[in-house]
């Protein structure tokens, strides 16, 4: 539950600073530069690939971990499989 609100909150952010009005905002001017301060990055990176061999393989190490642990939310930093992890 913690994670899911945190990751409301990210994508949130990431819509108010697309908004050019909220831009000019002087509250929200220091609450974007306090987030870029801190490494925010803005737009969501592109971890996955194309390759069709490399998504079944991820796909695969998903149901896995999902076997093993219940659920499917693979911590960023999951030490056992870091590719997973960033998929």
């Amino acid at each position: 539950e913690k994670n899911k609100k945190l990751g409301t909150w990210v994508s949130t952010m990431r819509k108010h600073h697309k908004n050019n009005d909220m831009k000019q905002d002087p509250v929200w001017k220091k609450r974007f530069a306090q987030l870029e301060a801190v490494g925010f990055e803005w737009k969501v990176p592109v971890l996955c690939s194309p390759n069709e061999d490399v998504w079944q393989q991820r796909l695969d190490e998903l149901l896995e971990y999902k076997e093993a642990n219940g659920d499917c939310r693979v911590p960023r930093t999951y030490k056992e499989n870091r590719k997973l992890g960033r998929w």
